[in-house]
């Protein structure tokens, strides 16, 4: 067998679907697969025996050039499945378009008539579940369980562990709307760190640079441990730190599927995310979360409902519960 598989955009959303991904190695163990997803989100895909990734940037200026470029690499092989785990209408004329045999996905955006086995979607389920019902009703529901998801990491010499504990935040730039922490809260929470006890690891993309710079030189001021390392790291670097550090605080986001699939204990603070939490949430045993919304209506008004105290009380359970082990 000869498959290709077109991942979510997301870097989150990619990693739930790693379960699914499980799957068709199990029902095909001798398969060579293929991978097209996001130029970030490559560097998941290490050491999953991955025989090819193709790069989709058919994004942004000349678009159509680079949807006809990716057809012709895609064509360069004769694929005996397509599995389509993003569910644009493009995503399936460009496996249609590029001569594969057989093509399943979700039934979205009218594109039915390009699959050869399609579902509908059900908004209900989580996203874990989403994906790996495509590939295992298309195997006849032979599987019961899911897979595990792990991404593989390294050692990072970002990082040096000392005696304190190293607590990794992840608080958000502007551009995350109402899912990022507030400033003033922020603040607030940097100056009720135990820095006696913790280092702080300040953890982000570009987007998150300006303001993780504002807390750094909050602690800077405050003489307490800070790394910066918000739009310093590849994505294989970030996945390394957040496998090193003892905790991750941080919003609904990347980080916090890394964390669950590297085996890091993390919080998450609750807004409005782009999805139903229910539906996006790890499904893990070591994480934790914290949601203070009550009865506001604004979406801004969630997250700033969780006061710095709380999540520092929160922080300080978990580091002695780790200290009495």
């Amino acid at each position: 067998m000869n498959i290709i598989i077109k991942t979510p955009n997301f870097i989150g959303d990619t990693i739930m679907m790693m379960s699914a991904l499980e799957l068709v190695k199990m029902e095909y163990p001798n398969a060579k697969i293929t991978i097209v997803c996001k130029e970030y989100s490559k560097d998941l895909f290490r050491s999953k025996n991955i025989n090819k990734i193709i790069i989709d940037n058919c994004k942004g200026k000349n678009r159509f050039r680079k949807t006809l470029n990716l057809v012709a690499e895609i064509k360069k092989e004769n694929y005996d499945l397509g599995i389509l785990f993003h569910n644009t209408f493009l995503d399936a004329l460009i496996f249609k378009l590029s001569n594969i045999n057989k093509i399943i996905g979700y039934d979205k955006e009218n594109r039915k008539i390009l699959l050869d086995f399609h579902l509908k979607i059900d908004r209900t389920r989580h996203y874990v579940n989403h994906y790996a019902n495509l590939v295992n009703k298309y195997f006849d529901n032979k599987y019961e369980l899911l897979p595990e998801i792990k991404l593989d990491f390294k050692n990072t010499n970002l990082l040096k562990k000392e005696k304190k504990y190293l607590i990794a935040f992840v608080l958000g730039g502007d551009n995350k709307d109402t899912r990022k922490y507030p400033k003033k809260l922020s603040f607030e929470l940097m100056s009720l760190i135990d820095s006696d006890k913790i280092d702080v690891v300040l953890l982000g993309d570009k987007d998150d640079c300006f303001n993780n710079s504002l807390y750094e030189n909050e602690l800077n001021k405050l003489n307490k441990n800070c790394i910066n390392l918000s739009g310093k790291t590849s994505i294989s670097e970030f996945i390394d730190v957040i496998a090193k550090v003892d905790l991750l605080v941080t919003i609904d986001s990347s980080a916090m599927h890394i964390a669950a699939a590297v085996g890091s204990e993390f919080i998450v603070l609750v807004g409005k995310g782009s999805s139903a939490l229910d539906t996006v949430y790890p499904k893990v045993e070591f994480g934790h979360k914290i949601f203070e919304a009550k009865n506001f209506i604004k979406d801004e008004d969630l997250i700033y409902q969780i006061k710095a105290k709380t999540i520092n009380d929160k922080i300080n359970m978990i580091i002695n519960k780790k200290a009495n082990n």
